[in-house]
């Protein structure tokens, strides 16, 4: 397969679907490299999904494949349109940006890993996913319904919507969130949405005590560091590699830590260069290759 970005379709669920692929200029089939699958939110794309956070770029320095899989519109006969028929996760229940009918999108997500390791040598030890607002929801869903693929996780400014269900294995998660989300209030409440009506949402450390749970670590972090209004706390790690790191930022809105709003400011609020997310989650992913729960 050739380097660069690629659009590739494949039939999945009885329908039609789509994943930008982008492989580094350096890439060489005689090693297995790792993958990154970047889910956008609600009435996101694969090429919002580049735009916001700059993988590729980060890709091609460190050497990673990355995927940006396409999610579904509401309205499937309909033209995308952010607010009356965005295209949208399947995620779970428990909230607007989440709860739909329609296609298996976790089938639809292991149809293009398994897509990208038949044209890729890929490090199955190494498949990463990384997730931004209803992507974040997404993201922790995939990761529970298929844990064997997935060695770490990335959730940011999204919730965790996946109840009633158990980790196996251990899969690390950072999780970043801005205290000055308009869309997702940082400690919880009712928040108006850009589409219309209400909405009560969880906070941000519900998402990281239900994965701390799962994981079966304890709620209190083992280090916090606040610097520059930054906080990070650390949860773990265990021997068997458990372990969740708590990033919030007290200047960000519903936007990509160090990347691109693509939303006005008067609906997602501000960027925010505090902490470039990219450069700190890959950091994370590297050092975390696929592990298994102790029994």
């Amino acid at each position: 397969m050739s380097t660069g970005d690629q659009v590739i379709y494949l039939d999945s669920g009885g329908l039609q679907r789509r994943y930008i692929l982008h492989a580094p200029p350096a890439y060489d089939a005689a090693r297995a490299w790792p993958l990154l699958l970047m889910l956008d939110g609600r009435g996101g794309t694969p090429w919002t999904a580049m735009k916001i956070a700059g993988w590729n770029r980060k890709a091609d320095a460190c050497g990673f494949i990355v995927a940006y899989p396409e999610a579904t519109k509401l309205n499937p006969h309909g033209p995308q349109h952010f607010l009356d028929n965005p295209q949208m996760w399947n995620a779970g229940p428990g909230g607007s940006d989440t709860e739909r009918n329609g296609p298996d999108d976790v089938h639809f997500l292991r149809d293009a890993i398994a897509d990208i390791c038949g044209k890729f040598n890929v490090d199955r030890d190494r498949i990463f996913m990384a997730g931004f607002s209803n992507g974040a929801s997404m993201t922790f869903r995939f990761a529970l319904e298929a844990q064997e693929l997935v060695a770490a996780i990335a959730c940011l400014s999204g919730h965790f919507r996946s109840p009633g269900l158990a980790l196996r294995e251990v899969i690390p998660l950072i999780y970043f969130f801005g205290e000055a989300d308009p869309l997702s209030p940082f400690r919880g409440g009712e928040v108006q949405l850009p589409w219309g009506g209400t909405e009560t949402r969880t906070s941000a450390q519900f998402s990281v005590d239900s994965w701390l749970d799962l994981l079966g670590l304890g709620r209190e972090p083992t280090a916090e560091i606040s610097e520059n209004g930054v906080t990070k706390k650390i949860y773990g790690p265990r021997d068997d590699g458990a372990e969740v790191h708590f990033y919030s930022i007290d200047d960000l809105g519903h936007v990509w830590p160090g990347g691109h709003r693509l939303l006005p400011e008067i609906i997602a609020g501000n960027e925010s260069h505090k902490v470039i997310a990219n450069d700190v989650i890959w950091d994370f992913f590297s050092a975390r290759p696929k592990r298994r729960l102790q029994s």
